[in-house]
């Protein structure tokens, strides 16, 4: 087979490396090309045309591009077109994200309600609803785990408890990704991300390490972002693990991001607009809910910072 110049083909961007992109593409596009030496996936090795920067348009995971000038023998192509994204998330860096799960142990390493509500609100200022995977279930009693179940809940949060010990949640988890196009494993080192891959999508194999016993927290084995498909149609990123998301947000909109106080501001509304659900007469927020401390630590830090407010 020779270079094949003139057609251009649709895919998505599946991994970075280094300064090329891996895009794969659906055999089913190769219409006119013998498929004996394909899979029913194809995955390219691509750069991309110098019109692109000059657009000052970025590439990421998850982007959906054209390709073209490719080189079937060797697997080579160029990135012509970047598609307009329907979301993005920031951190982890992947586009066209469907639903984020965030990962949180319940033990080794403890479950932090703060870090928990950092990277759930990094979620919620991407616009992108999340779904919390409570892992490592097996560690801990069923009513311990019951009261971390009712905790999500009352923050207006769907939770699927899961433990790759025993296998328990794993199928309706596996339900779950299927019935999205593109979801998103975040969380912490160390809770499970890879693990939980590697048992959702065994083929996949990807390296995991344990908990670190003296300082108590997982040891960063995924470098970077890739995308799996686990059902037809659907993807999964494995994600880097990191422990201070960042929450980009001004003072006036914080309070949008928590479900729970969206609920009580659908229902009735503050005395003032501006109101920031501090100290003001007339405003309508529940100064008892449990992340109404967090809210308003995290405000003052906000409204004091001399530079964009980026969590921590």
């Amino acid at each position: 087979m020779n270079k094949n110049k003139s057609n251009k083909f649709k895919g998505i961007v599946v991994a970075l490396k280094a300064n090329f992109f891996i895009v794969e593409i659906d055999y089913k596009d190769f219409k006119d090309v013998s498929l004996d030496q394909f899979y029913e996936k194809i995955r390219l090795l691509c750069t991309r045309r110098a019109k692109l920067d000059y657009q000052g348009l970025f590439i990421d995971v998850g982007d959906k591009v054209c390709v073209e000038s490719i080189d079937y023998v060797n697997k080579r192509a160029v990135i012509s077109e970047v598609e307009p994204r329907k979301s993005f998330l920031i951190r982890p860096a992947v586009a066209n994200v469907t639903l984020v799960s965030i990962c949180i142990s319940v033990d080794e390493p403890l479950l932090d309600i703060g870090q928990l509500s950092r990277f759930l609100l990094t979620a919620e200022c991407s616009n992108i609803k999340p779904l919390v995977v409570l892992t490592k279930i097996d560690l801990i009693t069923k009513d311990n785990l019951m009261l971390y179940v009712n905790k999500l809940k009352s923050w207006g949060y769907d939770c699927i408890p899961v433990s790759t010990q025993n296998s328990q949640g794993i199928d309706l988890l596996i339900e779950r990704f299927r019935k999205t196009k593109l979801t998103v494993l975040a969380g912490p080192s160390g809770v499970g991300k890879t693990s939980l891959i590697n048992h959702l999508i065994p083929t996949v194999s990807l390296p995991t390490a344990s908990v670190s016993k003296k300082l108590k927290r997982g040891i960063h084995t995924t470098r970077h972002v890739e995308l799996f498909a686990i059902g037809k149609g659907s993807l999964l990123a494995d994600t880097p693990g990191f422990n201070r998301p960042e929450i980009v947000c001004e003072p006036s909109d914080f309070a949008s991001l928590f479900p729970e106080f969206r609920l009580q501001l659908a229902k009735s509304q503050c005395k003032f607009r501006n109101c920031l659900h501090r100290d003001e007469p007339g405003c309508v927020i529940d100064k008892d809910l449990e992340r109404y401390t967090f809210y308003r630590e995290n405000l003052e830090e906000m409204i004091n910072s001399p530079l964009p407010y980026q969590g921590g």
